[in-house]
């Protein structure tokens, strides 16, 4: 039995996307650290929990 939670990739990188965001208008991090730093956490993400896309290639 496949006990995937798809869409859980999906979940965290919006939830990243949203920290970085307020790291960046608080000014704690640059622009530039930010791009870094979600090229990272998406492919981390990515390669660690199911997505939505995951899912609708296997259904």
């Amino acid at each position: 039995m496949n006990n995937n939670l798809y869409g859980q990739a999906d979940y965290y990188y919006a939830v990243s996307r949203q920290l970085l965001a307020v790291l960046v208008s608080k000014g704690l991090i640059t622009e530039k650290q930010r791009a870094e730093i979600d090229a990272l956490n998406k492919k981390t993400i990515f390669e660690n929990y199911s997505s939505i896309a995951e899912l609708e290639v296997s259904a």
